[in-house]
């Protein structure tokens, strides 16, 4: 095969970004309702998570060897692809937050209004706050890094607030902290309507950045600087050899081991603190190999996926019922219909509570030994699982 030849062929990974650039050329799209132009957004960022824990940490692999992997890669070796991959997304990146903050204005014109910790007003702050001391606070993990043996071990896609605080001394001492983004509550929290017609939502970020002095107020400190971070961490699975293990245990053994895997990109606020910034990576150990790619004031885009609709369905596509499945009888027994002929259900355009009434059936019927599927993408709540 000539070298002519060879470069016929495209990467892999590369191929891959093109492809997620086509799902944020969907959130550009103006003919798409905008709040679905919203979920694309979150699609193009929780894709781009799975892409660096597996796709580019697998080439990461390769380069920390002391391979070239030119043979797997198409001609490219893996130093070069790890660099030419940051670079893209870096573009990427840029033009998802273009698009974002088109989005934002244009929902403006519907009377939904995005707000900072800056724009709110008395009214709004009163609730915030007891949103805050009832509901966030409780739930809110702090860290402070100064004088610490060992870092904290942050979890893989999870947002934190890198937070900076000049105290109020001659020195003007600094200290650092990091306050974690509770995932299990709403990233979008809705004010109250107001007397304007408008409709006010705010990030769960600025809500905290809002109420940080709520936070920090054991402190007499001259300026206080909030910036998000993000890492994303090798999720490759590494199965070991050992003949004595079943494939199970070593599979069971290898995800358990995802949780510490070592980050493979670090994403933060590109208007924090050279200092801040530098102070955060050489605590972390991030190297020179893995992805740092400066973003927007918000990470974990994905949770505009979840973004309240506020009533205005108009703003969505209009939602289709799923259809029954002929001959069967959601309240009667599957096993019994089963029995007497084949049915064909055809998800998600018929209903899917037809495979969980036959899985549960499973479970109870004493005839049943065991039960083995191979399941992919499970709902956070899945239940199928339970």
């Amino acid at each position: 095969m000539t070298t002519e030849t060879k470069n016929q062929y495209i990467n892999r990974e590369i191929s891959w970004l093109n492809f997620n650039a086509r799902v944020l050329q969907e959130a550009k799209d103006p003919s798409v309702p905008i709040l679905e132009r919203l979920k694309f957004i979150g699609i193009f960022s929780n894709n781009l998570d799975e892409f660096f824990k597996v796709r580019y940490a697998s080439v990461q692999h390769i380069n920390l060897a002391g391979k070239t992997g030119k043979r797997a890669l198409r001609g490219k070796q893996a130093g070069e692809l790890l660099d030419e991959i940051t670079q893209v997304v870096i573009k990427q990146q840029a033009e998802c937050s273009s698009i974002i903050n088109s989005i934002t204005q244009e929902l403006k014109l519907h009377n939904i209004y995005v707000i900072n910790e800056y724009e709110v007003n008395e009214e709004q702050g009163v609730f915030l706050t007891n949103y805050f001391l009832n509901k966030v606070s409780p739930a809110l993990m702090t860290f402070m890094l100064d004088d610490i043996d060992e870092f904290p071990h942050l979890k893989d896609s999870a947002a934190y607030l890198a937070v900076k605080l000049t105290l109020n001394t001659d020195d003007r001492k600094i200290i650092y902290s990091l306050v974690e983004i509770p995932s299990q509550i709403d990233r979008f929290v809705v004010l109250p309507p107001c007397d304007d017609g408008k409709e006010y939502v705010m990030f769960l970020d600025d809500v905290i950045r809002y109420c940080m002095d709520q936070i920090f107020n054991i402190f007499d400190y001259r300026s206080l600087e909030a910036h998000m971070i993000k890492i994303t961490r090798d999720a490759q699975l590494d199965i070991d050899n050992d003949f004595k293990k079943s494939f199970i245990e070593k599979i069971s053994k290898s995800v358990q081991l995802r949780r510490d895997g070592i980050p493979v990109r670090f994403v933060y606020d590109e208007t924090i603190g050279d200092d801040t910034l530098r102070f955060l990576l050489d605590k972390m150990n991030i190297r020179e190999s893995d992805s740092v790619i400066p973003g927007a004031r918000y990470h974990n885009r994905r949770d505009y996926m979840g973004f309240p609709v506020l009533g205005h369905k108009e703003l969505t596509y209009d939602s289709i019922k799923p259809l029954p499945v002929k001959g069967i009888d959601l309240s009667s027994s599957l096993f019994k219909s089963i029995a007497e002929k084949d049915f064909l259900i055809y998800t998600p355009y018929q209903s899917f509570s037809y495979v969980i009434k036959f899985l549960r059936e499973a479970a109870l019927d004493p005839k049943v030994k065991a039960i083995k599927i191979t399941i992919y993408r499970l709902a956070k709540n899945s239940h199928i699982a339970s």
